[in-house]
């Protein structure tokens, strides 16, 4: 990620009473995987402050949490409110105000996502990639941006972030690309088919690639559909994320290794899991036990079953 600052538009600024930010900064947190750069800002409560008008090389997604906030350019500002999202688009000159005093912690979580990524799910649901700066107030969109934000935080596997960040991006294109065409009363272009055969072939390659960090664009690749569109089909035909149909898989192999007597720590190495924190955590979630309690049951019942 690449920021560069614009001299000439550092001064602008819309109206009296936005200073400069102070010298001490916000608290921020940073972070990167394989679905783009994260960030997290809070700015201690106090007078309202400005950033320098300035650009980037990624596509900027902002949740902006609890306080609202405002974008400048030149002559034009554009108002963001607290709880809703805004995507700057990749090169787009811009500069973040306060609009007024900070009455408490204003917290921001941020994604930066390649415009080549963002460039090529446009392209599959015929939308039109530059968005200038748009805000959505939509709280689904505002819940799946946090819940891919807290995911990457909390150290998710690739293929779930992936899927996640997929249908994200799909989303935010939609709207934009539906805003666009209803402003223009232009048709909307239809989705591509996802079959049924396809999503099998889709399963059984998860199934065969259980244990392995599998991209959601080889899944794709692999069923000949695009990877927002099989991530929204599998859901529907399935019932579950591809992501978590993966997870299920593997606590499957856990729990079958856990019963013949290997230990958590060794069956979490064996299904792929990054270490027994994460096997806890999912059994406690799908299976609402932890895997010692399961083991010990597994060799209970093994003993009372074994002949005199």
């Amino acid at each position: 990620m690449h920021d560069l600052l614009i001299d000439g538009l550092e001064a602008t600024s819309d109206g009296p009473g936005a200073a400069a930010r102070p010298a001490a900064g916000p608290s921020i947190g940073a972070w990167r995987t394989a679905s783009g750069h994260f960030e997290r800002y809070a700015y201690a409560a106090g007078r309202r402050g400005s950033d320098p008008v300035h650009v980037h090389e990624d596509v900027q997604i902002c949740l902006s949490l609890n306080f609202p906030g405002r974008y400048r350019s030149g002559r034009w500002t554009c108002d963001v409110p607290a709880g809703a999202l805004s995507v700057v688009d990749a090169w787009e000159p811009h500069g973040a105000e306060d609009p007024c005093d900070r009455s408490v912690e204003a917290r921001y979580w941020l994604l930066y996502v390649a415009p080549e990524r963002w460039d090529s799910i446009a392209a599959s649901i015929g939308a039109a990639p530059r968005t200038g700066i748009r805000v959505s107030t939509d709280a689904a969109d505002a819940h799946a941006f946090a819940t891919l934000h807290r995911r990457s935080r909390d150290g998710a596997g690739e293929l779930e972030l992936e899927e996640r960040l997929t249908t994200l991006l799909a989303r935010l294109l939609l709207a934009g690309h539906e805003d666009a065409a209803h402003a223009a009363s232009g048709p909307r272009a239809a989705a591509p088919k996802v079959s049924g055969d396809m999503l099998d072939r889709a399963r059984d390659y998860l199934q065969a690639h259980a244990l392995d960090h599998v991209p959601l664009a080889a899944v794709a690749r692999e069923c000949g559909a695009s990877p927002q569109h099989l991530s929204a089909r599998f859901r529907g035909r399935f019932g579950v994320p591809i992501h978590r149909f993966q997870t299920l898989l593997r606590l499957d192999r856990a729990r079958r290794l856990l019963a013949g007597g290997a230990s958590a720590g060794d069956a979490a190495a064996a299904c792929g899991l990054s270490d027994q924190s994460h096997l806890t955590r999912h059994f406690r979630r799908y299976l609402g036990t932890t895997p010692g309690r399961y083991a010990g049951a597994a060799r209970r019942r093994t003993r009372s079953t074994m002949p005199a």
